[in-house]
């Protein structure tokens, strides 16, 4: 408890080490399971640190969205309140933001994402618990919890083949892909590297829309169906590509689409509970 003195905290660590102490995990279950009937004690409240320069960064995307819906379920089960503050908030410093967490009691923070890769936090993290979600922060070093893309690609990749296509192509934003540490890409071309020359179709990665590339590429490759995390039926529309009579289409970050939409669920609300466990 931060409310005892460091002093006090050292003393007591210092005699049960002398005496050999170890916390045993079987009594600490049992009296969780004890205590469990006398209704949930309030443990106090997490703070997630919405980072991006947009305000409502966590509500309008759709990642961070199902992300902290698991991560509030989660902090309440566990007897938590949590409470969205912005880094960007005109007239208020990070540090002042810092103070104010420390004065309401809050030492557990979940940091969101910035959008870009390889951006660097300014907060004063020194007094706090912190995890963050995705890539995105590179400074400071930090813990955090991503969703496995690369094993989600390989997943998909397997179901495509088990339906009976041999032609796969792959299709991303240059930017996006930077931020999720190119791993959709990497498994793609993993897998790639295994097949006969004659079902190798190159990665298209692009820079914004570009209906006029996405075409020049189907037409030069005609993959009989697509892997994307940067395209929906509205730009292979505009491309000229029919789904699925051209190709057929799947999407590596599935957001709640419309029944018959095929892809992989990339699981944030479960990743919201896993952060608040780490925290």
């Amino acid at each position: 408890d931060p409310n005892i003195a460091a002093a006090t905290r050292a003393r007591v660590r210092k005699v049960a080490d002398a005496l050999g102490y170890r916390p045993d995990p079987v009594l600490a279950k049992a009296m969780m399971h004890l205590h469990g009937g006398r209704g949930r004690r309030y443990a106090g409240k997490l703070a997630f640190l919405n980072v991006h320069e947009n305000r409502d960064y966590w509500k309008t995307t759709a990642a961070l969205s199902d992300f902290r819906a698991g991560a509030e379920r989660r902090a309440a089960e566990l007897g938590y309140e949590a409470e969205e503050f912005w880094l960007r908030e005109p007239g208020r410093s990070p540090r002042r933001l810092a103070q104010m967490l420390a004065a309401r009691g809050i030492h557990g923070v979940v940091i969101g994402s910035t959008g870009r890769h390889g951006s660097a936090l300014d907060f004063p993290l020194a007094k706090f618990t912190s995890v963050a979600v995705g890539y995105s922060i590179e400074t400071p070093a930090l813990h955090r919890v991503v969703t496995h893309h690369y094993r989600n690609t390989r997943l998909a990749l397997r179901k495509v083949a088990e339906a009976g296509y041999s032609k796969i192509g792959f299709v991303a934003h240059r930017d996006g892909e930077a931020a999720m540490e190119d791993l959709h890409l990497a498994a793609f071309l993993a897998y790639q590297a295994g097949l006969e020359d004659g079902l190798r179709v190159p990665p298209l990665l692009l820079e914004g829309r570009s209906p006029g590339a996405l075409r020049r590429w189907f037409d030069a490759h005609r993959p009989q169906v697509i892997l994307t995390t940067a395209t929906d039926a509205s730009d292979l529309a505009e491309a000229g590509v029919r789904t699925p009579e051209d190709a057929a289409w799947v999407k590596l970050l599935l957001w709640g689409e419309r029944e018959g939409v095929a892809g992989v669920r990339p699981g944030y609300e479960r990743l919201g509970a896993a952060a608040v466990n780490l925290l």
